[in-house]
């Protein structure tokens, strides 16, 4: 068992994170008005390729558990990370086409997915439980660090091309290109860092059955993660522009605004496993998702700079430290064996929540006559996630439970059976 928090395989968790959703997904989000300003995709088109990525992550979501069944872990978390890489240096080919495009970006989703899924159980199945929390926050810390570094380095790589001393290039296909390269030499960084795993075998492929008793607390776990994917929509889709065009802000606001979403999103996952070691990872959720909904609500009850600064940061922090947050009380409750599946079940209820809710709150975006209602959703569903959570039975950890209970000890453990 590891019991330094920070270590090679913490440490490449966050590399598998930040790859595939702090750049895999993110960053086309800041390439996106580029995009269209160079007129190398319409605005319907470049909407079309951001629906993409999340068409992609519902499906690797999905397929997630299957794939670490048939194949070791390592394997596919090396081949995800480089799918991303790949997904960047394929789209900066200008004139391939949508249809290529779409592909990379679909493909791009999909990676981003399984290196959300993974990571966690290889991860966290190999450190004690004292600092799970921790090493969780370690891992997922990786989505905020590569948005906001996304954000800096899209700007800087698009002025850089043309500045090049022996290759002119478009600002565009230096801004894909500069991305793809961070992600390669992410995934050679810890590439081998991944633990050896035994080669699947030739008997049953899926993952152990969920034993009757868990099923409950399971089913809590996938409704409480898909309600927390639809209380950070209302910030995530909307904030910007209900600080541009509805309060009358100047656009620089819009964007300082997002910025410190970011900058929480790059400190939340640390600072929730931190306090989630001292004070339980179940009160600590709890607690979580009530200032999650308070984030959420606090444009409606005032619209001053500071109320708006204050939502940001604390949606910032709240969104990806949850999310590491769930992933360990996964564990907690379901056990090292079970913990992939259930990660997955959930990751895939985050997913589709993201998408559907997402898409529903477009649609009602343009029949409102302000964003509050939108964000009063959010803060619903945030409270709707904390019932949920409040009302999972505890269940003895796997260290207090006989040995019997889980067939491979945790130390050894390879996510695959």
């Amino acid at each position: 068992m590891i019991e330094r928090v920070f270590n090679r395989l913490s440490l490449a968790g966050l590399c598998a994170t930040f790859v595939g959703n702090g750049i895999g997904r993110f960053a086309f989000v800041a390439l996106m008005p580029a995009l269209i300003q160079s007129g190398w995709f319409s605005q319907a088109d470049a909407s079309c390729l951001g629906v993409a990525t999340l068409v992609g992550y519902v499906a690797g979501a999905a397929l997630s558990d299957s794939l670490a069944a048939r194949f070791p872990s390592a394997w596919l978390l090396r081949a995800s990370m480089l799918v991303c890489a790949l997904s960047f240096l394929a789209c900066a080919m200008q004139g391939a086409g949508l249809a290529w495009a779409y592909a990379w970006r679909t493909a791009a989703g999909a990676a981003g997915a399984v290196l959300m899924v993974l990571p966690a159980p290889v991860v966290l199945s190999r450190h004690e439980a004292s600092i799970r929390a921790r090493a969780s926050g370690v891992v997922f810390s990786g989505i905020g660090l590569g948005a906001a570094a996304s954000g800096i380095l899209v700007p800087l790589l698009i002025g850089a091309g043309a500045a090049l001393p022996f290759f002119h290039l478009p600002g565009l296909t230096s801004a894909w290109l500069g991305l793809g390269a961070v992600c390669l030499g992410l995934t050679a960084l810890s590439w081998h860092a991944w633990p050896v795993e035994a080669p699947a075998t030739s008997g049953p492929t899926d993952s152990p059955d969920l034993p009757g008793d868990i099923k409950p607390t399971v089913l809590l776990i996938l409704l409480a993660h898909g309600l927390n994917a639809v209380g950070y929509l209302a910030h995530t889709l909307f904030l910007p522009d209900y600080v541009v065009r509805e309060l009358g802000m100047p656009l620089a606001a819009g964007g300082l605004f997002w910025s410190m979403f970011g900058l929480g999103a790059a400190v939340g996952p640390m600072l929730a496993g931190s306090l989630a070691d001292v004070f339980g990872l179940k009160p600590s959720l709890v607690a979580g998702l009530v200032l999650k909904a308070f984030s959420a609500i606090l444009p409606v009850w005032s619209s001053s700079p500071a109320a708006l600064l204050v939502s940001a940061v604390l949606m910032g922090i709240c969104t990806p430290g949850i999310v590491a947050l769930v992933s360990a009380y996964a564990l907690e409750c379901v056990g090292p064996l079970h913990h992939r599946k259930a990660w997955g079940m959930a990751t895939t209820s985050f997913a589709i929540a993201q998408a559907g809710g997402g898409a529903l709150m477009a649609v009602a975006a343009t029949r409102l006559q302000s964003y509050h209602a939108l964000f009063c959703v959010s803060a619903i569903a945030l409270l709707a996630s904390t019932m949920c959570i409040a009302l999972v039975r505890e269940r003895a950890s796997s260290e207090e439970r006989p040995a019997s209970a889980d067939p491979l000890p945790v130390a050894a453990t390879a996510p695959n059976p």
